[in-house]
C-alpha cells in the first residue's frame, strides 16, 4: 500500500483506539487551552471508527463534567465541548441501538 509523504499508518485494535481517544480526552478536559480543540479535531473525522463503548465513555465523561462544572472558561471552553457532546450524541443516533 502506497503511503503518502508526511502521513502515519498505523494498525490498531479498535478497542485500544477508542480507550486511547477517551485517554486523550480525559487529559484535555478543563484545560484552558489549545489541547481540547487538538484532541476533538483528531477524534471528530474518526468518531465512526470508535467502537459502542468508548464512545459511550467519552458521552458520560462529557456529562459527569458538565455537573461538575469542569469545562474550562464558561466563554471560550465551554461552548466547544457543549458542541462536542452534541456531536457524540448525534453519531450514537445515527448508529441506532447498537450495543457494545
Amino acid at each position: 500500500m502506497r503511503q503518502e509523504p508526511g502521513t502515519i499508518r498505523l494498525e490498531v485494535d479498535e478497542q485500544d483506539f477508542g480507550t486511547i481517544c477517551v485517554c486523550a480526552l480525559r487529559y484535555s478536559m478543563g484545560r484552558q487551552t489549545y489541547m481540547p480543540t487538538l484532541v476533538r479535531d483528531f477524534i471528530r473525522p474518526l468518531l465512526p471508527k470508535i467502537c459502542g463503548k468508548s464512545l459511550q465513555v467519552m458521552i458520560s465523561d462529557c456529562e459527569e463534567q458538565a455537573r461538575c462544572g469542569n469545562y474550562g472558561h464558561p466563554d471560550i471552553d465551554k461552548p466547544g465541548w457543549i458542541e462536542w457532546h452534541r456531536e457524540l450524541l448525534a453519531e450514537k443516533e445515527r448508529r441506532g441501538h447498537e450495543q457494545y
